[in-house]
């Protein structure tokens, strides 16, 4: 097995009270992002610098969160459109 690079990220969740994990050395968040998809809910990117587990940076976080739930501007963006009413058929 190779040696895990100096930093990167894997994809963590829980399920039944236990802590789980990939075991991918991916080099970005974005890449970790696409691991979750394995873990269906509740799903989170961990930093691995030099050995060391530790919280995402706000740059890390930030591009977390948007790749996870989409940015705070296209949130923005849309818009709710009402149902259209439908007028009732005449009847003769």
């Amino acid at each position: 097995m190779p040696l895990p690079p100096p930093l990167y990220y894997f994809a963590a969740w829980t399920d039944s009270g236990c802590l789980w994990g990939c075991d991918h050395f991916h080099l970005t968040v974005a890449s970790a992002v696409a691991c979750t998809a394995s873990a269906f809910v509740g799903a989170y990117v961990v930093a691995v610098d030099r050995g060391e587990y530790r919280a995402l940076h706000s740059k890390e976080e930030a591009e977390f969160q948007e790749l996870m739930y989409g940015s705070p501007q296209r949130k923005l963006e849309g818009k709710i459109i009402a149902w259209p009413k439908l007028k009732p058929e005449a009847t003769e």
